[in-house]
């Protein structure tokens, strides 16, 4: 069996989703059922496929198909129980994050199922690095256009940190380790006209890891779309890294490397993920990853709510 021979479906299929159909695509893999709350969402992914089945339903997919794996891409507010259902079915499962907006509910995620020039920089840092001391990450952006008027509300998105920063905090996790403590300053300034607009507009996020580095993670809505900003800066004892969507930076010494960012990240997680089914091996990010960086994410936010520092584990319980 290659990776051509699966047998796919989408449950959601807005703008992320359309990303990874384009790379299962060019990849050679047909996609056969799509689940859109607005069928005519689901029904133009078919067509762009040639083919395919159409639901509105997940429960009525995972009946009546027999698939090897499903791309769950659904805002976070929507999700239920779609991911043990596939479980259930033996389904393996691809979910974005975040992976859900209640820590009880990605729970059940992870008891049901029980990143590329950066790996080579976590390389280096474990290595060569020495102790990590300071850590600090950024995600400058603006308010998202094409994914519906749901982003701005908490209930709905969880927040820019939870729906968006999420990857900034993930990556902080893998290249420096578990985060331990949070204390969160962050408030509506910016985008005060806007109707219905009930998540921050500024926001900062004060760390501290188990292995005793501190760090600070902003983020904001409000950013120029000329001067909008996503990456991460790290000072260990023995160097220095700074990461980017177009690079990555290792500063050590007098010296200085650059590794500019050529791979395709949707194609290449997308490739990784299926190529783990054909084999049968573990994914190289399990939900369980998703989980930790879930309940940090939270944790800031809880933070904010009783204006303390708030334990990871406090919201992992």
């Amino acid at each position: 069996m290659n990776i051509t021979d699966l047998k796919v479906g989408f449950i959601g299929c807005g703008g992320i989703a359309s990303h990874h159909l384009n790379q299962l695509m060019s990849l050679g893999v047909k996609p056969i059922a799509f689940c859109d709350i607005d069928k005519s969402r689901a029904l133009s992914f078919a067509q762009r496929v040639g083919t395919g089945s159409i639901y509105t339903n997940y429960r009525d997919l995972f009946e009546r198909e027999r698939l090897d794996a499903v791309w769950i891409c659904i805002p976070p507010f929507a999700h239920k129980d779609e991911v043990v259902v596939a479980a259930e079915k033996n389904v393996n499962v691809f979910i974005e994050k975040p992976i859900a907006l209640d820590i009880s509910i990605a729970k059940s995620m992870v008891e049901a199922i029980r990143k590329y020039n950066v790996k080579r920089a976590r390389a280096v840092l474990m290595k060569e690095g020495g102790r990590i001391g300071l850590v600090e990450g950024y995600w400058w952006g603006w308010i998202p256009s094409t994914i519906g008027g749901w982003w701005i509300k908490r209930d709905m998105s969880g927040g820019q940190v939870v729906e968006q920063t999420t990857h900034i905090f993930d990556l902080a996790r893998f290249l420096c380790g578990e985060i331990e403590t949070v204390y969160t300053e962050m408030d509506t300034i910016l985008h005060t006209d806007i109707s219905g607009f009930t998540i921050e507009d500024v926001g900062v996020f004060t760390l501290r890891f188990t292995n005793g580095a501190v760090g600070v993670i902003s983020n904001t809505s409000a950013a120029q779309p000329t001067g909008g900003a996503v990456g991460l800066k790290i000072i260990a004892k023995n160097l220095q890294l700074e990461i980017s969507s177009q690079y990555t930076k290792i500063y050590k010494g007098m010296e200085s490397t650059e590794i500019r960012h050529s791979v395709n990240p949707y194609l290449e997680e997308d490739r990784k993920f299926l190529e783990s089914i054909v084999k049968n091996t573990e994914t190289e990010v399990p939900i369980e990853e998703g989980l930790r960086t879930l309940a940090v994410t939270l944790a800031t936010v809880e933070s904010w709510r009783r204006k303390r520092p708030v334990k990871v584990e406090e919201i992992l319980g």
